[in-house]
């Protein structure tokens, strides 16, 4: 006689597998940035690309613009920075951009990229990119 061995298997519900990003593509504001002479002269063109992923369980609310990541708020804290501070990099803002937007606690990461468009001549821009997770810019 055969014994029959059975598993006893427990089943878990799906992993919630929704991701919401938000997007600012190509904004671009103009102001003095750079350390050389003549970089502190004239305002530079300076753009932005920027993706936000956002907590899976931030829902909208049609009745409720704090109920989700305002992209024209966002906009305003970078031109603020840049209005407000002179700085000599990129790398700078960047970190500062990464200040203003994490102070949202629904968004879990953030990639940022930063160009001047005009900085070296027969290129189309030069600049900088940087991802970080609601864990990485906690412990920095």
């Amino acid at each position: 006689m055969k014994k029959n061995n059975f598993k006893i298997v427990e089943l878990k519900p799906a992993k919630n597998t929704t991701k919401r990003t938000i997007f600012i593509k190509d904004f671009i504001i103009h102001e003095i940035i750079g350390m050389h002479d003549h970089e502190k002269i004239k305002k530079q063109k300076i753009k932005f690309n920027i993706v936000i992923n956002v907590n899976q369980n931030t829902l909208p609310n049609e009745k409720d613009l704090r109920s989700i990541i305002n992209y024209e708020k966002i906009t305003k804290k970078l031109k603020n920075l840049v209005k407000n501070k002179k700085y000599n990099f990129l790398e700078s803002l960047a970190e500062d951009s990464f200040v203003e937007i994490f102070k949202d606690k629904r968004i879990s990461s953030v990639k940022i990229k930063i160009e001047k468009p005009d900085a070296i001549k027969n290129a189309s821009s030069a600049g900088v990119e940087i991802f970080k997770s609601r864990s990485d810019y906690e412990r920095s």
